[in-house]
């Protein structure tokens, strides 16, 4: 009986130390697995549709960064939002949303992580808050924005990206929608048995800088979210104080969020933070 336990305890660590080589070896595909098939000629074939400029930003690091700046129909004293997409997304992502902000006074500025299409480098966690930081630099420095007047919008993985800048830096306010806890509490839900906190390279502890962040906040979260679950957002506005939390029925991770009356209130709550 002994010998049988002692060969199933060392059965189950085997299992536990294959599981964890594996997810270390493959982490960093499922954390940023990038868009497929997103070509240059496509990227410039849609910003001239679009009527966006194509950015290239370098970094303290030196990689150069892809983006867009879309520019406000109306001129005036500039708002600027700056949009930080998913790990599986890109510019293109959210056309409809882009349309929207800059028919109502806004500009669009959103980058390309490193690594992902038409940027250089390997992404990360240090390296994507390092490109958040070029951003930020190139819209409070080349577009000379006042920070009280920039919005920052992370959406799923975006969205620990921008929180991560908002506790650096003043904006104007900060919108997270689909956006997780932290990777931890994510991979928790699936890997529960291993050590993740050790094993992660790339936790984005999103929850820990709720103290940190002074601007008003908006939280957006599908209610039918199967990709990260709605109490994540409802943990996320109640750990950052939200000034507005939208839980919409029946949307799930993939689906447009922010349409209808949802963008009529995510309007009015950036219209509140940064007035026209």
């Amino acid at each position: 009986m002994a010998r049988e336990l002692a060969l199933g305890s060392a059965a189950i660590l085997v299992m536990v130390w294959l599981s964890m080589g594996l997810f270390s070896a493959f982490q960093r595909q499922v954390i940023f697995p990038g868009p497929a098939g997103l070509s240059p000629g496509l990227l410039r074939e849609v910003a001239q549709q679009v009527g966006a400029t194509e950015l290239q930003i370098s970094t303290e690091d030196g990689e150069t960064l892809y983006g867009w700046h879309r520019p406000a129909v109306e001129t005036g004293t500039r708002r600027v939002l700056l949009y930080f997409h998913g790990n599986a997304s890109s510019v293109l992502g959210q056309i409809e949303l882009q349309n929207l902000l800059v028919s109502e006074g806004w500009d669009f500025v959103a980058i390309h992580y490193r690594g992902y299409p038409g940027s250089t480098g390997v992404p990360s966690e240090h390296g994507v808050h390092q490109d958040a930081l070029a951003a930020w630099r190139y819209v409070t420095g080349e577009l000379n924005t006042d920070p009280s007047r920039v919005v920052l919008h992370g959406r799923s993985l975006g969205g620990g990206v921008a929180v991560q800048l908002a506790a650096k830096v003043r904006p104007g306010a900060l919108v997270m929608e689909s956006t997780f806890t932290s990777v931890v509490d994510l991979a928790k839900e699936q890997y529960w048995f291993l050590p993740l906190r050790q094993m992660l390279e790339h936790p984005f502890m999103t929850r820990d800088f709720a103290t940190r962040v002074a601007c008003p906040v908006l939280v957006a979260h599908g209610e039918k979210d199967s990709l990260i679950d709605v109490r994540h957002g409802k943990e996320l506005a109640r750990l950052f104080r939200a000034d507005e939390y939208i839980e919409v029925p029946n949307i799930d991770h993939n689906e447009v969020l922010l349409s209808g009356p949802v963008a009529m209130r995510y309007l009015q709550f950036l219209d509140r933070a940064v007035r026209p």
